[in-house]
């Protein structure tokens, strides 16, 4: 339509301006015309694309965004930006990306997936993490803060990576021991079996470290809780002064000093907590 509208113009600007300045100027007008609507058709197709181009970027930014709300997935951390946009994109199932994703099928795991025990065990291992996540003793850089953004994650996924592997695994077992067993197979399928048993205690030891590093970070909040309400004690101060008790402002005091140390040994022992979970 609009190369038909372009001709039409090009045709009434030639006859007005043979009628108006004579032939040479209607020859001058038609020789330019085609260089004119190839600019303007140019012009038309780089805005086309353009718009075309942004709602596609769009559109792809509500569908991986819809991903990530309803896919839960555990990625390795090191992970570029563009792999892990190219992992959203494997969920989406107008890009047919499903087979490009399959090179980084191996750098996360789909949670679902997991069976029940699994998942229950990677469950625990991202509540502790959220713990220490949302702690005061956190958040005020008591703790290692770029040591925790940097190790929780990756024992998180070690973790999941784990686990799949484990399940993948212990299917191969499964079926393994469907039919007829003979000795000469549980001969090949039991120290398989063990190896794999042993793995999964491995595991749940490491989901138990990160527990009891949680359960330090807790306690390390209720120490800084302590601290912070140590503040008011001027107020119990002026109660006892007024009741003229000399002893229980002692004993207050002294519970202070106390408390002081409590804090300061709390904090370290979440320290030292953490820095057992190197992997």
């Amino acid at each position: 339509m609009a190369s038909l509208a372009a001709s039409v113009g090009v045709l009434l600007t030639g006859i007005t301006l043979y009628v108006r300045l004579g032939p040479l100027a209607a020859v001058v007008a038609v020789l330019l015309a085609p260089i004119v609507l190839c600019g303007f058709v140019v012009v038309h197709d780089v805005f086309r694309r353009r718009a075309v181009t942004a709602e596609e970027q769009r559109l792809l930014a509500l569908e991986r965004d819809h991903v990530r709300r309803t896919v839960d997935l555990i990625a390795d951390p090191s992970l570029t930006e563009e792999e892990r946009l190219a992992v959203l994109d494997c969920f989406i199932p107008r890009l047919g990306r499903e087979v490009s994703g399959l090179s980084h099928r191996d750098r996360f795991v789909v949670v679902s997936e997991l069976p029940p025990p699994a998942r229950a065990l990677l469950a625990r291992a991202r509540r502790a993490v959220n713990v220490v996540y949302r702690s005061r003793v956190m958040q005020r850089r008591l703790l290692d803060g770029l040591a925790n953004e940097v190790l929780l994650p990756r024992q998180v996924w070690e973790i999941a990576r784990l686990l799949r592997t484990q399940t993948d695994l212990q299917e191969e077992q499964d079926r393994a021991r469907q039919g007829l067993v003979t000795p000469e197979l549980l001969a090949v399928l039991e120290p398989q079996q063990e190896a794999l048993n042993r793995s999964v205690a491995a595991v749940t030891a490491r989901v138990e470290g990160l527990e009891r590093y949680a359960r330090r970070v807790q306690e390390a909040d209720a120490a800084l809780r302590a601290r912070e309400a140590l503040d008011n004690n001027d107020k119990y101060r002026d109660l006892l002064a007024h009741t003229d008790d000399e002893e229980g402002m002692r004993a207050l005091a002294a519970h202070g000093d106390a408390l002081e140390e409590t804090l300061a040994e709390s904090v370290r022992e979440a320290i030292e907590a953490g820095q057992t979970l190197t992997p």
